[in-house]
């Protein structure tokens, strides 16, 4: 199964595909001059999962949204004779998308779902798309939006269910009833997308941020929302979201369960059933770590990465020159050898260190005594948990919950009670600055990116660094790691 087949499982989104909008020239310029010149400067915007902008920009547009219509631009409008009626946008519908994406610093491109009920204030909103520098796995995000409270689902055919508040506490919001209020918008002429000519109104903000709605009729035909990247909303660089809505299915016709909370959402995923039973297995870690004190060197509650895993992690975190949330002061990088239960759980999402800011370590949306295991970024069908490979290598959470005494392995029975991980040893530290500096590790990712056929390059980059010290064929040195007998120090 694919996740093709997760979205197509829909009948309401295959029945009618919609044919994807041809970006006019000026479109295209504006994502492809930026995505040049990311390739050329190893500076990407802010670091968002790929399809998290789906909450980020959603929860940003909502608040400019409720701004302007809290605190008009202007007080009264006189309609222009030749001005064609403001749209009324339907409060109930659904309909199939094609989305474009700048949220990783180049465009992204795919197919997905949306359905509101603005009376019942309910939202929800599916995306699929290539992971960013493969296209042999698929990230799909579904954000369920409730009144106040909101959902993130993953892993296609078999999904699984988190809430996320480190990409902000999302609730819904009407993206299209500010079109119809004279006072916040304003007529900025036809428009025509994939050969449907549409009306253009823009949303009259304070704010740097640009949100239009393209309708034809009361029928949205394109939404577009351009928002600032950094905090105070003067910097040049933004998310941009557009969403290209095919033929809208009318809300009678909407299925209640599409705005159902999945009882999923109610607990973890059970551990793989092929990992029940069996004993721990050897496992390479990798991590990418602060080297301030002899706590960064305890993985407790903490993600790990094999391989694969780990060069593409630093990639990422390096391609936004380490300005993103996902690094905290990063300076060395340990290799480990690890026992662990293969009987995985629901992954984790781990940040922060007891001498970062904000001090961690804290983990959200996974099991708290299983090891979580997940192909980077959500990708794949039921994120791959349970699989013996990823063409991106795996990311693991190391719960303090499943730790095992000194001593002790996880036994076969790990899966049902008891420990589930346990260090055997520290391999080897190395500094970032000889892998990102010495062996200019940013080269090979770029031409990863650019192959689109996963981080083979950065792969062997890294592998090299741990196997030997000699800098004449990529090694790096040992730099150490904390003494045997820190109170808080958990390996040696």
């Amino acid at each position: 199964k694919t996740q093709d087949n997760f979205l197509c499982a829909r009948k309401f989104l295959c029945k009618h595909p919609v044919s994807f909008a041809i970006m006019r020239l000026e479109q295209w310029l504006a994502i492809s001059v930026p995505l040049l010149q990311t390739l050329a400067h190893p500076v990407l915007p802010a670091e968002q999962y790929p399809g998290n902008e789906v909450r980020w920009v959603l929860k940003e547009a909502a608040g400019i949204i409720e701004a302007a219509e809290e605190k008009p631009v202007r007080t009264q409008v006189v309609q222009p004779a030749d001005e064609p009626a403001r749209p009324a946008v339907p409060h109930r519908f659904s309909a199939n998308i094609k989305f474009i994406s700048f949220d990783t610093g180049y465009p992204a491109i795919g197919n997905g779902f949306f359905a509101q009920d603005a009376d019942e204030k309910t939202m929800r909103v599916e995306t699929l798309r290539p992971f960013p520098g493969t296209e042999q796995l698929l990230t799909n995000i579904t954000s369920l939006m409730r009144g106040n409270e909101s959902w993130d689902i993953t892993g296609g055919n078999h999904p699984i269910c988190r809430q996320l508040p480190m990409f902000g506490q999302q609730r819904y919001a009407d993206l299209f009833a500010w079109a119809a209020n004279p006072l916040v918008s304003e007529y900025q002429g036809k428009h025509a997308v994939a050969g449907r000519v549409c009306s253009l109104w823009n949303l009259r903000s304070k704010t740097p941020s640009k949100i239009t709605l393209c309708a034809d009729g009361n029928d949205p035909v394109e939404l577009n929302m351009s928002i600032p990247t950094n905090a105070s909303g003067t910097g040049a660089k933004s998310y941009n979201m557009t969403y290209h809505f095919g033929p809208l299915t009318d809300g009678s016709k909407v299925s209640e369960t599409v705005f159902e909370k999945p009882h999923i959402c109610e607990t973890f995923i059970p551990p793989c059933e092929n990992g029940r039973g069996l004993e721990p297995v050897a496992m390479d870690a990798y991590v990418f770590h602060p080297g301030i004190s002899a706590e960064d060197y305890n993985i407790e509650d903490q993600n790990v990465a094999d391989l694969a895993g780990d060069a593409l992690f630093i990639c990422m975190d390096c391609l936004q020159n380490q300005k993103s949330f996902i690094d905290h002061n990063y300076t060395l990088i340990s290799r480990y050898t690890l026992e662990v239960s293969p009987a995985f759980g629901q992954y984790a999402l781990c940040n922060g260190y007891p001498d970062t800011k904000p001090p961690g370590p804290s983990c959200i949306g996974g099991d708290p005594r299983l090891v979580g295991k997940e192909a980077p970024f959500f990708a794949g069908d039921g994120e791959k948990r349970c699989d013996a490979g990823s063409p991106i290598g795996f990311w693991y959470g190391l719960p303090k919950g499943g730790r095992c005494p000194p001593g002790q392995r996880p036994s076969k029975d790990a899966w049902a009670s008891g420990c589930t991980w346990a260090v055997q040893k520290r391999l080897k530290t190395i500094h970032q600055a000889c892998l990102l500096k010495d062996h200019d590790y940013l080269k090979f990712c770029k031409a990863d990116v650019l192959a689109k056929k996963g981080f083979p390059r950065s792969i062997k980059a890294l592998e090299a660094a741990f196997a030997s010290e000699d800098p004449s064929i990529g090694g790096c040195a040992d730099v150490g790691g904390p003494g045997e007998h820190g109170e808080s120090v958990v390996v040696v």
